[in-house]
C-alpha cells in the first residue's frame, strides 16, 4: 500500500495532464479541494489559494459549465465518465479529454468527492477531431435516452407486474377477514391465506430482482469476470434461476468501455429470461477467438415469437431489453442473434452476441519469468 501511495503521489507531482480533486458542495456547486502543479502552473495560481473555491470562480462561464456537466454525469452514473470539449483554462480554446470518476467512502459506500484529469489533445486534426466530438455527443444523447427508458421501464413493470400482486394480496385478505367471520368457513379462510402468501412472495421476488439490478457493480476493483460471476450468484439466489457459467478470463483485457457493455448485455438479456421466459435453467457461455469474443446465453424458457426478437414493448425489459443490446454491441462493433422456438415448442431461447477485439492472439504474449 505504501509502494502505491507513493507512485500516485508521484504521479501526481509530474503528471503533465492537469489533476484535480474536488467535492459537491453543500449549495450543489462543485469546489476544488486541490489541483496538482501542472494544473497550477497553467492557472497561475496554488492549491492553497484554490481550495474550497467553486469551479465556476476559477475559469470562465464556458469552461465551468462544461466541466461540472462531466461532473454531474459521474455523480448521476457513479461510474467514472470521459469527454472531449473545448477549455480555454486561461488561455486561447484547445481540445481536451476531461475524465471523471467517483471516490467512494469504504464504509457507507456513498461517493465523497471525484477526481479527474483534464489532457491536451494535439491539434491539426481539426475534421477528425470534430467528426470525434461529434459521435461522442450523438453517443452521450443516445445513452441519455437509453438511462430514461431504463428508469421508464422499471416503473412500468412495478407498476405492471409488482404492484398487481400486492393488490392481489390486498383483495384476498378483506375476503379472508369476512370469511373468518362466517362460522364454519375455516376452510376458505386456509385457502385465501395460501394465495396472499403466494402472491406476497411473488412481488417480493419481483423487487428483489429488480433492486439488485439497480445496484452499481465494481469493475473497476474487479474486473468483468468476477464481477459477472458474482452478479449471477446474487440474481440466481433472488430469482431461484439456475445459472451456469463459463466465463474466459480473457474479457478482463478489453477496455472499461467494453467491459461495461459486455454486463450490460448479460444483465438485460437474463431480465428478459427472468420476466418472460419462465424458464428455471440458463446457461452463459463467454469464450475467447483471436479476433473475437462469443457470447452465448440460452434458456429452457417457453420461447418467444420471432417478432419480439426485433421489436415491440413485449420484447422490452431493464435496459430497453433487446434494442438496448443491439445498441450496445454495435457501438463495440460486434452483433446480436437471437434464435428461438415457437412458444408452443418450449424449446428456450438462444442469444449470440459476436465482440471484436484487437488483443494479442494466443501464443504471442510477452512471457514472464
Amino acid at each position: 500500500m505504501a509502494s502505491e501511495e507513493a507512485c500516485d503521489k508521484l504521479y501526481w507531482m509530474h503528471a503533465p495532464e492537469f489533476l484535480f480533486r474536488m467535492r459537491a458542495s453543500h449549495t450543489g456547486r462543485f469546489v476544488y479541494e486541490s489541483i496538482n502543479p501542472a494544473f497550477e502552473r497553467l492557472l497561475g495560481t496554488s492549491s492553497e489559494n484554490i481550495r474550497d473555491k467553486a469551479v465556476s470562480d476559477c475559469m470562465s462561464a464556458g469552461d465551468a459549465k462544461s466541466i461540472c456537466a462531466s461532473c454531474d454525469a459521474c455523480l448521476a452514473d457513479g461510474e467514472p465518465v470521459r469527454c472531449r470539449h473545448r477549455l480555454a483554462l486561461g488561455g486561447p480554446q484547445r481540445n481536451f479529454e476531461t475524465t471523471v470518476a467517483p471516490v467512494r467512502d469504504p464504509v457507507s459506500g456513498s461517493i465523497v468527492r471525484l477526481v479527474g484529469s483534464h489532457r491536451a489533445i494535439k491539434e491539426g486534426r481539426d475534421a477528425v477531431e470534430t467528426a470525434t466530438r461529434r459521435v461522442s455527443a450523438n453517443r452521450s444523447v443516445r445513452l441519455l435516452s437509453l438511462q430514461e427508458e431504463v428508469q421508464q421501464r422499471i416503473a412500468s413493470d412495478l407498476h405492471d407486474s409488482t404492484c398487481q400482486h400486492l393488490i392481489a394480496a390486498s383483495l384476498n385478505v378483506m375476503r379472508m377477514r369476512r370469511a373468518i367471520h362466517d362460522a364454519g368457513h375455516a376452510d376458505t379462510a386456509e385457502s385465501l391465506c395460501d394465495e396472499v402468501d403466494a402472491s406476497i412472495d411473488q412481488a417480493l421476488r419481483e423487487i428483489r430482482a429488480f433492486t439488485y439490478l439497480l445496484h452499481p457493480k465494481n469493475l473497476l476493483a474487479d474486473g468483468l469476470k468476477i464481477t459477472i460471476e458474482q452478479f449471477v450468484d446474487g440474481f440466481s439466489a433472488r430469482t431461484s434461476l439456475k445459472v451456469d457459467v463459463e466465463i474466459a478470463p480473457e474479457v478482463d483485457e478489453l477496455s472499461y468501455e467494453g467491459q461495461r457493455s459486455v454486463l450490460r448485455v448479460i444483465q438485460e438479456a437474463l431480465t428478459n429470461v427472468f420476466r418472460h421466459a419462465k424458464a428455471t435453467e440458463v446457461k452463459i457461455a463467454l469464450e475467447a477467438t483471436d479476433t473475437h469474443f462469443k457470447l452465448r446465453i440460452s434458456d429452457n424458457g417457453r420461447g418467444m415469437l420471432v417478432g419480439q426478437a426485433r421489436s415491440g414493448p413485449k420484447a422490452m425489459s431493464f435496459g430497453v431489453g433487446i434494442p438496448a443490446m443491439r445498441v450496445r454491441l454495435q457501438q463495440m462493433g460486434g452483433a446480436l442473434e437471437i434464435r428461438s422456438s415457437s412458444a408452443t415448442e418450449r424449446r428456450g431461447t438462444t442469444l449470440c452476441a459476436v465482440i471484436p477485439h484487437s488483443l494479442p492472439r494466443k501464443g504471442t504474449r510477452c512471457q514472464q519469468h
